[in-house]
C-alpha cells in the first residue's frame, strides 16, 4: 500500500541529511534505484520505509509487504534527496550494531582498516570493493567519514551494512589484532616497502590504508608490521587513489 506523507514525516526524513540526527535516530538513507534494489535483494538491512517521488514507477522494485512506501511531492522528494537529480526513490534503513574487537578478531579471513579516509566516494568504493572480494571486517579509523553519509552509500552501490564493521582508535584496535596473531600490512608507496608482488600474502591479514593526503599515520608503522607498495609508473603519476590501491591489495589478497 502506497502511503501520502505528511509534512513531520518529510521534516524528520530531511534531518537524516546531517550526522548528528542519523546517529540519533538510528537511520540513515539510502538513495538510488540501484543502490536500494541491492538492499532489498542482499536483507543485510533492515528497511524501516520505501519513499518514492509521485512519478517514480514501483514496478521494477520487489518490496515485502511489510515495508511500508512513502509517495511525496516532487518537491518534497527533492528537499530530503542528496542528489542533484534523483531517480526518485530512496530506502531509510537502521544503522547496523558495531561488531565488538572479540567479534572482529574471532573472524576467520580479511580485515581491513581506514585510516582517516575522508572522500566519501572513495570509502563508498572500498567497502563495495572488500564485499566484492569477501572481507569479513572494515574498521574505521579515527577521521574517516561516516559511513553512513548518503555519499558513501550511494558509491557502495548497496553493499552498505553486509561486511562486519568497528569505528575506533586504529592503533589500539591494530595492537589488539596483533596480539591475536593477526599479521598487519600497510599500504605505502614509500621506497622502504616491499613490492606488494613479492610479498606472502595472508587469508587471515588485515590491509591498511591511509589518509588520501598523507598516508599511513607513523604511529601505526612497526617493525613487525609490512610496508606493501603498488609498482607503477610514478614518474608518471605521483600515487594512487586510495580506494584502487586498496582494490588492488584486496585483488592479490584474496587470490
Amino acid at each position: 500500500m502506497i502511503i501520502s506523507a505528511s509534512n513531520n514525516q518529510v521534516k524528520e526524513w530531511r534531518k537524516l541529511l546531517m550526522g548528528k540526527y542519523r546517529k540519533k535516530n538510528g537511520l540513515f538513507p539510502a538513495e538510488g534505484l540501484r543502490c536500494v534494489e541491492q538492499i532489498l535483494k542482499n536483507s543485510a538491512l533492515s528497511v524501516t520505509e520505501i519513499l518514492t517521488d509521485r512519478d517514480f514507477s514501483l514496478s521494477g522494485l520487489s518490496i515485502p509487504g511489510s515495508i511500508p512506501i512513502f509517495q511525496l511531492s516532487s518537491e518534497d522528494f527533492s528537499s530530503i534527496s542528496d542528489t542533484e537529480t534523483s531517480q526518485g526513490v530512496i530506502a531509510v534503513c537502521k544503522i547496523p550494531a558495531e561488531s565488538s574487537i572479540e567479534e572482529i578478531t574471532k573472524t576467520e579471513g580479511l580485515i581491513i582498516a581506514l585510516d582517516a579516509i575522508q572522500d566519501p566516494g572513495n570509502l563508498g568504493t572500498i567497502i563495495r570493493t572488500a564485499a566484492w572480494f569477501g572481507v569479513k571486517g572494515i574498521i574505521f579509523g579515527t577521521g574517516c567519514v561516516d559511513p553512513f553519509h548518503p555519499k558513501v552509500v550511494r558509491s557502495t552501490a548497496g553493499a552498505t551494512g553486509a561486511i562486519p564493521y568497528l569505528k575506533g582508535d586504529l592503533k589500539n584496535i591494530l595492537n589488539h589484532l596483533e596480539r591475536e596473531t593477526r599479521e598487519i600490512f600497510l599500504l605505502d608507496g614509500s621506497a622502504r616497502s616491499e613490492s606488494l608482488g613479492a610479498v606472502s600474502t595472508s587469508k587471515n591479514a588485515v590491509i591498511v590504508v591511509g589518509n588520501e593526503g598523507s598516508g599511513i599515520d607513523s604511529e601505526l608503522i612497526k617493525p613487525s608490521r609490512k610496508l606493501i607498495r603498488i609498482d607503477g609508473h610514478s614518474d608518471v603519476v605521483e600515487s594512487l587513489n586510495a580506494a584502487i590501491a586498496m582494490s588492488i591489495a584486496l585483488n592479490t589478497f584474496s587470490r
